[in-house]
């Protein structure tokens, strides 16, 4: 399978559902508060059990507002699925939290949001008929010049609406912790049908039957009570990962406790130790779990009472489970989900092991179809090639997109050229056909921007971030990202940037072997610290992973400068010449990362002058 690309007022609804079709939306929960108020009381708590609980939360905490705010404050209205409103006795007083309901509002009619009022330590009525503190507001209002009549009825209508949805009233004898607790799993039942979506699963080519034989499995074990152990097995394209990730989706809101990590991308960066502290993090909502590498024993007897469900996806050795969930115990109805290409990883912990194959041909043709033709065939001559075509995929799931997508939009001529490369492979892989749609890529800039994105970027990443850096870099970004999502080599889906991980690892092979033919080509980030000597003469030197030495000095000639795990540095300007530089390892550098969008300007205007 793959991707084709209590209550304080009861007397109405907290608004309609949303509709399965719509999309998703890149916020969960947008908080509206008056921040003199609850910022650093209710608030900043209720946001805290929000985070605790994986739900992806925007929260203003800006001071001083201005015109210039608004336009992406605005963006992030629309961009989220459920609104809390916290009215509080000042809520009233700022005309800013009155722009941000009707907003609100406005959104909620539009596309079906949820909106649940909580009244903290402010009586309902006086919201709901601008009484109290809510009409002295008003009243200043209406002596500013800036603001009118028109604006001040809908500002009151829409209190007065807000009001009358069903919510939480916080008054000052209210357990604040019970109620955050009571708000954060109404808010996880409102958000659970959004991650079961049909939306979530279009355009995944047998994903429900593959999910159903998976949750036969789980079903299997729920009746004894205990914790289930389940392994996904496959080669690497068949669509591990993304299946886990629907199940994730359709499963984590029924359980008290989640997490879903990558294993062997998250181990490489961070190291076991620290990746076992993070699942606990997600699992408890603690950041003490710890004493040193030992485990707290409450926190050991806390999981045994807790329904949890984790997945652990992309598990290469035995080990990595061991280190990571081997001596721990988890509730009744505990979930584990491990995806692997290697079956010897599972052992004999697992108690079931679902083995995941290729799509079957008329699935195949399906997904290859979505994909080359769009919007369908008609060409009898080019729908016996794709036949062929789709015969090398082996019902690959990633192969088949990529062939398709790379294929979309040729002429026969294109189509017999693609067929007649694939018959040269003796015995096709994924690698192979990857590279073929990389070879496919219409000029040197598109090869150029998937090699900085590889290479440079982490999995999943936001796409305003790469913007920048290729805008600086002098690419054409806009069409450049575009072209590489219609050859299917990355996702853009709700402003972040997706690609899977063997198109990245397919990405950085040809990065080195292009590297070695050509040093000059790769105008790209690469970690060289094993490169050949044959790219080594082509750079006067280079940082290597680990401290950065003092004595280095300065690189004026340093084309590239990866830092590695130099988490101290905070400036490389003193190290090397932003006018040679064309590019920068600095993954784990935190420091760095806080100033480097600010240096963009200022090394394009360096490189302009160099020019």
């Amino acid at each position: 399978m793959a991707s084709s690309s209590s209550t304080a007022s009861s007397s109405a609804s907290s608004s309609s559902s949303a509709p399965s079709s719509q999309s998703p939306k890149k916020y969960d929960v947008f908080i509206s508060f008056r921040g003199e108020d609850t910022r650093f009381n209710f608030t900043s708590h209720l946001h805290e059990a929000l985070r605790r609980n994986q739900i992806y939360t925007y929260i203003d905490y800006r001071l001083e507002k201005g015109d210039e705010v608004w336009p992406p404050l605005e963006k992030a209205i629309e961009d989220s699925t459920l609104f809390l409103v916290v009215f509080s006795e000042n809520y009233a007083s700022s005309t800013w939290c009155l722009k941000e309901l009707a907003k609100i509002l406005e959104c909620s009619k539009n596309q079906g949001c949820f909106v649940m009022p909580v009244f903290y330590r402010v009586d309902p009525s006086h919201v709901r008929k601008q009484s109290g503190s809510y009409k002295k507001a008003f009243e200043e209002h209406e002596c500013k010049r800036n603001i009118n009549n028109q604006q001040l009825q809908r500002w009151g209508e829409a209190l007065t609406q807000a009001a009358n949805l069903s919510g939480w009233h916080c008054g000052f004898n209210r357990d604040e912790a019970e109620l955050i607790e009571e708000i954060v799993n109404r808010v996880m039942q409102k958000l659970g049908p959004r991650y079961q979506s049909e939306y979530y699963l279009k355009g995944l080519i047998g994903i429900h039957k593959r999910m159903a034989d998976v949750e036969s499995l789980l079903d299997k074990g729920s009746n004894n009570g205990g914790c289930q152990f389940i392994g996904i097995w496959g080669m690497g394209g068949l669509g591990k990962t993304i299946l886990a990730e629907a199940l994730f989706n359709k499963l984590f809101f029924t359980c008290e406790g989640s997490c879903f990590l990558n294993i062997m991308e998250e181990s490489k960066k961070y190291g076991m130790d620290a990746l076992r502290r993070e699942l606990l993090r997600r699992l408890l909502g603690d950041k003490e779990s710890h004493i040193g590498n030992a485990i707290y024993p409450h926190t050991i007897s806390r999981l045994r009472r807790k329904k949890v469900l984790i997945v652990l996806d992309d598990v290469d050795n035995h080990a990595q489970l061991e280190n990571l969930v081997g001596k721990l115990e988890f509730g009744p109805g505990s979930k584990i989900l491990i995806t692997t290409r290697d079956k010897q990883v599972l052992g004999k912990e697992v108690d079931d092991i679902y083995a995941l194959h290729g799509l079957d041909p008329d699935e195949a043709f399906q997904l290859f179809s979505l994909n080359a033709f769009k919007k369908g065939y008609s060409d009898p001559k080019i729908s016996e090639l794709a036949k062929k075509v789709i015969g090398y995929a082996g019902g690959n799931p990633l192969a088949l997109k990529v062939l398709g997508s790379s294929l979309h939009g040729k002429k026969q001529e294109a189509w017999k050229s693609q067929f007649e490369k694939l018959q040269k492979l003796p015995c096709p892989k994924v690698n192979d056909i990857l590279k073929l749609s990389f070879e496919g890529l219409d000029n040197e800039e598109e090869k150029n921007i998937f090699s900085h994105i590889v290479c440079f970027f982490n999995d999943d990443y936001d796409v305003e971030d790469v913007k920048k850096w290729l805008d600086a870099c002098g690419y054409s970004t806009e069409i450049g990202l575009m072209r590489l999502e219609d050859k299917a080599l990355l996702d853009i889906d709700g402003g972040r940037i997706c690609m899977h991980s063997l198109i990245k690892q397919m990405g950085k092979q040809i990065v080195r072997e292009e590297s070695l033919k050509h040093p000059t080509w790769c105008n790209t980030f690469w970690l060289f610290q094993k490169s050949s000597e044959i790219l080594k003469k082509n750079m006067v030197k280079m940082a290597i992973n680990g401290e950065l030495c003092s004595s280095s000095g300065h690189l004026s000639k340093i084309g590239i400068l990866d830092l590695g795990r130099c988490e101290g540095v905070t400036s490389f300007h003193k190290l090397v010449d932003p006018r040679t530089l064309r590019g920068l390892e600095a993954a784990y550098c935190n420091k760095l990362a806080s100033n480097l969008l600010s240096k963009f300007d200022e090394m394009r205007a360096l490189r302009s002058k160099a020019d």
